[in-house]
């Protein structure tokens, strides 16, 4: 087997459980790897340090599977799948609908599952996991027995390391629709042409947050809203009304088919355009709000764009808080890694500052647990909400 050699000091990390080594941090290889091969990794006086496979396409060379000298084999896959699978079948009392597995937050780096109902959609996001590809859907087979299984393999960086972006039946049959029950609430999921691997499933503990402040009085924003995973919360809630704003034209028509599937009667409206504009002339007419969510797309992919994407979200609250009432909610909402919740909290402050508004905080999500965070792995951290309401003077 091929060994990467690190240079001195660099398996700290490894042995501290982070599973990326990087091509700056290699001193020499013995031996040959291409994309998907597995390595050892060593110190420069041979030692084991783990084992993992090469995406040479990448800065991370190698993702550590494993810290122990054993086979990364079909046996190795399909224990993995089945750990990430057991952790998560207590959930079923609450949705019926969770992700099964989440890349190293489950031991195998660029894999995703979710699960909806009795069919999965995968995502190999890399050219070293698609060498797999194979394993894994035997293992998810056997362990999950699914109708059926889509690949929704539709992400960037695959085009990036040299492979191809990919969609279509894996397995059995997928149906246009599919259900899911989530806390007291139902939701259509397109699985084929919904947006990222079907639904949002990340965003469950935050749906959960806001209902208790719901009413029949409150006036309900829901931008980027994509399918309307805040929208149906709110019209459950009975809310006075309830918008939903995406640029997305199949997003707002499963909005409409969640009205009715849920047989709401509530006022419910959604508008198709750039959030941003949009916002802005909402403002500017005087429309008034109670509850304000800002759920953006991952705007910022590196480190270096950190900067721009603070600007995005100090517009985006700035208008807002144009729109709030005295007492009103504003959930601050990101699924960039790069973005901190000390950004959101910054930003926000100086919007409402901006605005003359003085601010309580209410909460601070993240993903839900079948999202594993890793403190050893700090990009498992993704997804961070904060929550604010609008003090009276």
């Amino acid at each position: 087997m091929t060994r990467v050699i690190l240079k001195n000091g660099k398996e700290k990390k490894i042995r501290n459980f982070y599973p990326n080594v990087f091509k700056d941090e290699i001193q020499s290889m013995m031996g040959e790897a291409k994309t998907g091969d597995i390595v050892d990794v060593c110190k420069g006086d041979l030692t084991f340090v783990g084992r993992g496979y090469v995406t040479e396409g990448t800065s991370a060379f190698v993702r550590v599977l494993t810290t122990k000298e054993e086979p990364v084999d079909k046996k190795f896959i399909l224990n993995k799948i089945k750990k990430a699978y057991d952790k998560r079948k207590h959930l079923e009392e609450e949705t019926n609908c969770t992700r099964i597995f989440f890349s190293e937050g489950d031991g195998l780096p660029g894999l995703i599952i979710d699960k909806f109902d009795k069919y999965l959609s995968i995502q190999f996001r890399n050219s070293g996991i698609e060498k797999f590809r194979q394993e894994i859907i035997n293992a998810v087979k056997k362990v999950v027995k699914p109708k059926g299984i889509y690949e929704r393999s539709d992400v960037e960086n695959r085009t990036h390391e040299g492979v191809e972006q990919k969609t279509g039946v894996i397995f059995g049959d997928i149906p246009e629709r599919t259900i899911m029950e989530d806390n007291g609430l139902k939701y259509v999921i397109d699985i084929i042409d919904g947006q990222k691997t079907g639904f949002f499933l990340d965003q469950r503990d935050s749906r959960k947050f806001i209902r208790p402040y719901l009413s029949q009085n409150t006036r309900f924003l829901d931008v980027f809203s994509s399918s309307g995973g805040f929208s149906v919360a709110a019209l459950k809630e009975g809310c006075k009304k309830v918008v939903a704003i995406d640029k997305n034209a199949h997003a707002l028509k499963l909005c409409h088919e969640n009205y009715e599937l849920n047989e709401f009667d509530g006022d419910f409206e959604t508008v198709e355009g750039d959030a941003f504009m949009l916002l802005k002339i909402m403002a500017e007419r005087g429309d008034k709000y109670d509850v304000i969510t800002l759920d953006p797309p991952s705007l910022i992919k590196k480190k270096i764009d950190v900067r721009r994407g603070r600007d995005f979200f100090y517009d985006l609250c700035d208008q807002s808080f144009k729109m709030l009432e005295n007492d009103g909610i504003l959930g601050i909402i990101t699924c960039a890694y790069h973005i901190s919740l000390q950004d959101l909290i910054e930003v926000t402050r100086m919007a409402a500052s901006n605005n003359g508004k003085r601010l309580q905080v209410m909460g601070i999500n993240y993903q839900p647990e079948d999202h594993p965070w890793i403190l050893h792995v700090p990009e498992t951290l993704y997804l961070k909400a904060l929550w604010v309401r609008v003090l009276e003077d």
